[in-house]
């Protein structure tokens, strides 16, 4: 009985404690993997830049999925002797003009969904992946019917969903991003600090 319920409670362990991955492959597609799930959330690059800030390395992509919905992708990863600052949810809000009003909508391990009150007053659905604290990925315009539907995906409890609060932005092809990416950002807020041997607070 005793080998029963520790194999039972190992399992349950390592179902609750899998990671879900956000990538965007050579083939231009994101991909939202959980468990051994996948989800395309577009297959088309419509643009991409590159930002470098010596010590902090940014990806913006514009993409389309075969709906034609536009949404914006970004990831960020620090120099091998930096991190970020702080988690990844108030280092997102800081690349938006620095909001401070956000809703939590779910969250799973290293996946947050959430809705971020921008400086005009709208909300723009925030799908965020905290790898570890030096690689942030990040992509936003859902529409809150894929919002909700991508929540429902990945949550792995059986507790019901609330409803969004806020009826989210969502972009066009003509859309540019919205997040400000900056010196003074990156190195007087600061977004980025040198690496802490004992771990962030």
């Amino acid at each position: 009985m005793k080998n029963i319920l520790f194999t039972l409670f190992v399992s349950l362990f390592f179902m609750a404690c899998s990671t879900t991955s956000l990538k965007l492959g050579s083939d231009a597609k994101l991909n939202l993997n959980f468990s051994s799930e996948t989800y395309l959330l577009s297959d088309k690059v419509l643009d991409r830049r590159g930002l470098n800030f010596k010590d902090l390395y940014v990806n913006q992509y514009k993409l389309q999925n075969s709906n034609a919905r536009v949404l914006f992708y970004e990831d960020a990863r620090t120099a091998l002797n930096f991190e970020f600052n702080v988690g990844g949810l108030y280092s997102v809000m800081s690349i938006f003009d620095d909001v401070k009003e956000y809703e939590e909508f779910y969250t799973r391990n290293n996946l947050r969904l959430v809705q971020i009150k921008l400086k005009d007053k709208n909300y723009v659905n925030v799908l965020i992946q905290e790898s570890d604290s030096q690689i942030y990925s990040f992509v936003y315009g859902f529409s809150n019917e894929e919002f909700t539907k991508i929540a429902q995906m990945v949550k792995v409890d059986e507790r019901v969903l609330p409803k969004l609060k806020y009826e989210a932005v969502v972009f066009s092809s003509s859309s540019k991003p919205l997040t400000n990416w900056n010196d003074k950002m990156v190195y007087f807020t600061p977004l980025i600090v040198p690496l802490r041997s004992m771990g962030r607070l």
